[in-house]
């Protein structure tokens, strides 16, 4: 391989998040901390291509984020509430479980704000939504306000676009 090949390290380490964001313009889902789990499921449904929601303040700034996976088992407890009974096993998973019920509002599931800048690179929006087991990010700019969004589709399809058709995951050998 010629030396100025890019290597999967490359790639990572050199592609920003505006690049990467370029590929698939991914919208954002964005609600306010105030907003019905009603409303933040609507528009979820609206856009199911986006796996994490962006919770934020009147000026659009970024207070928190909200996993889809968490919305859909925070609406489906409420609906089936037997199918989670079972995991109740300790005081904190009681103390969760009550928080989860009376929840109503984006503001009242959310978890702390991950984000991504779009100078930042694609390794480190990996890294952050590894860490944070999340399929995606919001891209915020400097003052934190909301201004589009990556998941780990893109950061793929940075990655695959980069290496063309070369195997570089590919097992060396016989296959035999």
């Amino acid at each position: 391989m010629a030396e100025h090949d890019p290597t999967p390290e490359s790639i990572t380490q050199q592609t920003t998040i505006a690049e990467a964001d370029r590929i698939l313009r991914m919208e954002p889902v964005v609600v306010e901390a105030t907003a019905s789990l009603r409303r933040t499921a609507e528009l979820a449904v609206e856009n199911t291509g986006c796996r994490v929601i962006a919770v934020v303040d009147a000026n659009r700034r970024l207070l928190g984020v909200l996993p889809v996976r968490v919305l859909v088992n925070d609406v489906f407890l409420k609906i089936v509430p037997e199918e989670f009974l079972g995991e109740i096993t300790d005081l904190e998973a009681v103390l969760k479980y009550a928080g989860h019920v009376g929840a109503r509002t984006a503001g009242d599931v959310m978890v702390d704000p991950v984000s991504v800048h779009p100078d930042e690179t694609v390794r480190t929006a990996f890294e952050r939504m590894h860490v944070s087991h999340l399929n995606g990010l919001p891209i915020t700019d400097r003052d934190e306000r909301v201004v589009g969004y990556v998941d780990q589709l893109e950061l793929l399809t940075v990655w695959v676009r980069a290496t063309g058709s070369r195997a570089l995951l590919e097992p060396t050998g016989d296959s035999g």
